[in-house]
C-alpha cells in the first residue's frame, strides 16, 4: 500500500466511543493540545542547569562559610536544587538571574555574589537617602530630573522595589543596600526578573519634584560605556573628590588651608603613575608649600591590594609633622582593602575616621575567587578565607566622627564630610 493510500486509510478510521465517533488523527490532535496545556513551557533562551551545577559544586568546596559548615552547605545546595528543578517555570531568563542572585545573597557576605552583567542602564545616578532614592545625575535630555526623587517604575512603588531587592543584593551590612540599590534599580533586567517591566526598551519613570508636583518620563536605556554620553554633573569642576576621580590615587595641595588631600580611589597601582613616584611628587609638593594635615579620601575605593598604599603610610609615619595630623574619609563606597587601609590608618598613624560606616564588615571573609560560567557567561564570586582584624563586633569600620550626607548637600555642591576633614583641628 503507497503512503497517500495510507494516510486516507488512518483518516477514515473511526472509534465509537459513548458521546460520539471521533477520527483517531483527531484523538492524537486533541491529546496533544490537551498535554501542550497542562505541561510548563518556559521562554529561557540559556542553558542554566550546568551553570547552576557548577556554582553548587565549586562554592560548596571552596567558598569558605560553606566548606567549613555543612549544615550551611546543604541549605545553599537545597536552594540550587530547587532553582534547577524549577526551570522549566521560569518565563525568562532575568527570573533565573534574581533568583541565583537571591541564593548567593543569602551567604550574607558583601565579597560572595552573582556580578552584574554589562548592558544597558537607565541614564541615572543614584542616591539612596532616608529609604528613598534621589537622581544626583543624569545627561543633557532628562536634566529637568536632576534632585527630584524617583518614585515609581512602570506605575509600581519604588519603595516596593526597594523591599524585593533587599533579598538579592550580596552584603555584609546595610551599607551594602545603600551604595547598591541606587545601582541595581537602573539595571532593566533586574527590573524585568522582579516583574516590575515587561518591556526593557522603553520604561515608564515617575518622579517628585521639591514642590511636590511629579514629572512623567518614558525612558529608552543607553549603553553603559557610550562615551557621547555627558553626564551633567554640575560640581565635577569645583568638587574636590570629583575633581580627582579618574586616577586610582591623586592629590591636592591646599596651600590656603595647610592641608593635603589625596584621593585614593583604586587599590591598585597605576603602571604609568606608580606609587613610588605619587609618593615623591608629594613630599616634592609639601617642600613647595607646607602642610599641617593630611585628609586621604577612600569614600570611593571599593577594594583591591591593601598594600598598594603602604608606601604612603610609611613616609607619613617618618614625617614628625603629619603622622599624628591624618585624617581619612570613608562611608558606603569603602570595602575591602580600603577599609582594611582605614583601618590600618587609624592603628598606625592615630587617624580619625570621618564619614558613615563602611560597606564591608572588618571580620568577615575575603580573599576573593572568581567562577566564570560558560553557559550564561555570568561571574560569581566568592571568599576563601577567614578576616578578623578588629576587636569591635560592630559589622561596619565605624567612624570616629559621624558624618552625613544628604540630597540638600547634593543639590547645593557642598561636601560635608570634607568640609568637616578641613573644618578640624588637632589637639597637640
Amino acid at each position: 500500500m503507497n503512503k497517500k493510500n495510507l494516510m486516507n486509510k488512518n483518516i477514515f478510521k473511526t472509534r465509537k466511543t459513548g458521546f460520539a465517533i471521533i477520527t483517531t488523527p483527531l484523538i492524537c490532535l486533541l491529546s496533544a493540545l490537551l498535554l501542550s496545556s497542562c505541561s510548563p513551557k518556559s521562554s529561557l533562551t540559556l542553558d542554566w542547569k550546568p551553570d547552576l551545577q557548577l556554582v553548587k559544586q565549586e562554592m560548596r568546596q571552596k567558598e569558605v562559610s560553606l566548606a567549613t559548615n555543612s549544615g550551611r552547605a546543604a541549605a545553599f545546595s537545597s536552594k540550587i536544587d530547587e532553582m534547577i528543578g524549577r526551570l522549566p517555570d521560569y518565563d525568562n531568563d532575568d527570573q533565573v538571574k534574581i533568583d541565583l542572585s537571591q541564593a548567593i545573597a543569602s551567604l550574607g557576605q558583601v565579597h560572595t555574589n552573582l556580578g552584574l552583567a554589562e548592558e544597558k542602564v537607565l541614564p541615572f545616578r543614584l542616591y539612596m537617602w532616608q529609604g528613598r532614592l534621589y537622581v544626583t545625575d543624569t545627561i543633557t535630555g532628562y536634566s529637568e530630573v536632576l534632585y527630584t526623587e524617583l518614585t515609581e517604575i512602570n506605575s509600581q512603588p519604588v519603595r516596593s522595589i526597594i523591599a524585593q531587592l533587599t533579598d538579592v543584593i550580596s552584603r555584609d551590612n546595610e551599607q551594602g543596600l545603600l551604595l547598591n540599590i541606587p545601582r541595581y534599580i537602573i539595571r532593566p533586567s533586574i527590573l524585568h526578573g522582579l516583574g516590575v517591566i515587561e518591556d526593557k526598551n522603553e520604561i515608564s519613570l515617575t518622579f517628585k519634584q521639591e514642590d511636590g508636583t511629579d514629572i512623567q518620563k518614558s525612558v529608552q536605556p543607553v549603553s553603559q560605556n557610550d562615551s557621547t554620553l555627558n553626564l551633567i554633573s554640575p560640581y565635577k569642576d569645583t568638587l574636590l573628590s570629583s575633581i580627582n576621580s579618574k586616577r586610582n590615587y591623586s592629590f591636592t595641595n591646599l596651600s590656603a588651608e595647610q592641608t593635603l588631600y589625596v584621593a585614593y580611589n583604586s587599590c591598585e597601582e597605576d603602571p604609568e603613575y606608580t606609587i613610588k613616584r605619587f609618593v615623591q611628587d608629594i613630599k616634592t609638593s609639601q617642600k613647595a608649600s607646607p602642610v599641617q594635615k593630611v585628609i586621604v579620601d577612600l569614600r570611593a575605593n571599593s577594594g583591591g591590594n591593601s598594600s598598594v598604599i603602604h608606601p604612603l603610610m610609611t613616609s607619613l609615619l617618618q614625617d614628625p609633622v603629619l603622622k599624628n595630623h591624618v585624617l581619612v574619609l570613608i562611608g558606603r563606597g569603602t570595602a575591602s582593602s580600603a577599609m582594611l587601609n582605614a583601618y590600618e590608618f587609624r592603628e598606625n598613624l592615630q587617624a580619625k575616621l570621618l564619614g558613615e560606616p563602611t560597606n564591608g564588615d572588618p571580620n568577615k571573609p575575603g580573599e576573593v575567587q572568581f567562577l566564570q560560567l560558560p553557559e550564561t557567561g555570568l561571574t560569581v564570586t566568592y571568599s576563601t578565607n577567614e578576616f578578623h582584624f578588629s576587636a569591635t563586633t560592630d559589622d561596619a569600620l565605624m567612624p570616629d566622627i559621624p558624618v552625613d550626607y544628604t540630597i540638600s548637600d547634593y543639590r547645593e555642591g557642598i561636601d560635608p564630610v570634607l568640609n568637616a576633614a578641613l573644618a578640624y583641628r588637632f589637639q597637640d
